[in-house]
């Protein structure tokens, strides 16, 4: 596979992977959430954070660190798409 095709590959994916962790990360902070208000109790949510962030950084690294630079520039927007449309979502409905 050439050069050009295989950054290009490796973009497309990164991006695609965003997109799911960015999903999954959303789900997460909502149900952290939910039980934030439930139990009173941010020890846990704190925690959670921490470790989210940590293990998409780390996504973000693998991708600086295997395809081209701008990969990780690609798997960071997919990973902030889902946080806009939630956003926006949430403007429409006030």
């Amino acid at each position: 596979m050439s050069g050009i095709w295989h950054a290009a590959l490796v973009g497309v994916v990164a991006f695609g992977v965003g997109l799911a962790c960015g999903a999954i990360n959303i789900r997460l902070l909502a149900s952290m959430g939910r039980r934030v208000v439930d139990s009173a109790n941010s020890k846990p949510f704190a925690i959670s954070s921490l470790f989210r962030v940590a293990a998409f950084g780390i996504v973000a690294g693998v991708f600086a660190a295997y395809g081209p630079w701008w990969s990780m520039a690609l798997y960071l927007v997919g990973l902030l798409v889902p946080y806009a449309l939630h956003v926006t979502n949430v403007w429409r409905e006030l």
